[in-house]
């Protein structure tokens, strides 16, 4: 048996959400006689006051090694020769911050979860190195326009994302030299939590579980709601997920539409499905676009066999639509087929188990998680 494979995934941080989760389920998928795997996280810990270090601890108990950008390169403060040439080429000096330089030219891979990550360590590559840098995308310019913003546009790059060929065209169409592997958003399985009971209910319960932040945007949903309620008037709308619902300026908007009595904002979950099932959600609204799940959560509630429906923020043209996804972009269309959803147990039941067998055959990380080991394996210095 040849060296193993080094591996390096740089992260944001270790907060407990979509992209940390996806980044957990890779250390977890694979297989450690092959890989070394280490973490770069680019803020220390406790950075924020609705978020712990959730990941930590998991990826330490997988013996993955952690390290803190901070502790990679101490900036010192830069001469007036430093400061110039910054100003004028927009980069940091040949041989200045070799330390880092020097760290990520150690790893036979550099995957970046998430494409917002990339440019922090960028002006630290080597050409060497970036031959071997796979880019996580994580968002879509659905959400934001800008987040393709600090990329070269004529620089090479190899993405990784569950955006199929038609979609990735037009997400990357401002790129002139790109590859691109498909693979989406696989996780380990948890099947103990699952709804076993559909019935209809006087007071129905639709859960959103979110993070409260811009790029996922709830006004549809409460529009939604608003019209639901002429026909459910005990309809609830529980939102779990971190962020003050005033300071993002949910609330207001909730107020505007006077439905302070039927939205809960209910904070974090550690434990979604747990959550989900305790407190008898019904139905699941969430983000979706290119014609399919936005995140985790969703793929996460599948496995509890709890019907969802989604809010379309868009989709490339030619994207394939399933059925069993239910995509909207008409609020009307929204609370309608969520009135009938929640008036039909069977609907209810077969919908729920439809989305269940969607996520079992395509986002099971055992099953897939050789798709990036041989990626791996290819690109790396090494050859095992």
């Amino acid at each position: 048996m040849k060296d193993k494979v080094k591996v390096l995934f740089v992260v944001s941080e270790f907060w407990q959400a979509g992209t940390q989760r996806f980044t957990f389920e890779l250390d977890r998928a694979l297989d450690k006689k092959r890989f070394d795997v280490s973490i770069l996280s680019i803020l220390p810990l406790t950075t924020n006051e609705y978020f712990g270090d959730y990941y930590y601890d998991k990826h330490l108990a997988l013996g993955s090694t952690i390290i803190f950008l901070q502790d990679v390169d101490i900036l010192i403060k830069p001469t007036l020769k430093q400061r110039i040439y910054r100003k004028f080429f927009g980069k940091s000096l040949p041989n200045e911050h070799q330390s880092l330089i020097k760290f990520l030219e150690s790893y036979d891979v550099i995957s970046v979860m998430g494409e917002y990550n990339y440019s922090k360590i960028n002006q630290f590559l080597t050409d060497d190195s970036r031959k071997r840098v796979f880019i996580h995308i994580m968002n879509s310019k659905f959400q934001s326009n800008a987040i393709y913003d600090q990329f070269p546009k004529s620089d090479s790059y190899h993405f990784i994302s569950g955006f199929r060929e038609k979609q990735i065209s037009w997400e990357l169409a401002e790129f002139n030299n790109f590859k691109h592997t498909y693979f989406n958003l696989n996780f380990k399985l948890e099947k103990q939590y699952a709804k076993g009971d559909y019935k209809k209910s006087d007071s129905p319960k639709i859960g959103i579980f979110t993070r409260l932040t811009f790029t996922k945007p709830l006004d549809p949903f409460f529009e939604a709601f608003k019209s639901l309620r002429s026909k459910l008037p005990n309809a609830e709308l529980h939102i779990y997920g971190g962020g003050d619902p005033s300071k993002e300026g949910v609330l207001s908007y909730v107020e505007k539409l006077s439905l302070e009595s039927s939205v809960f904002f209910r904070g974090h979950q550690n434990h979604i499905l747990k959550t989900a099932i305790e407190d008898n959600i019904d139905l699941v609204w969430f983000h979706g676009y290119h014609g399919i799940p936005g995140g985790f959560a969703s793929f996460d509630l599948s496995t509890a066999k709890i019907p969802q429906l989604f809010w379309d923020f868009g989709s490339a043209p030619g994207t394939v639509h399933y059925s069993f996804l239910p995509m909207f972009n008409d609020l009307e269309k929204l609370a309608d087929f969520t009135y009938t959803i929640l008036n039909d147990p069977k609907e209810a039941k077969l919908l729920a188990q439809q989305q269940y067998d969607f996520i079992d055959a395509n986002f099971n990380i055992d099953t897939n998680v050789h798709q990036i080991e041989e990626l791996y394996i290819s690109t790396s210095k090494k050859q095992i």
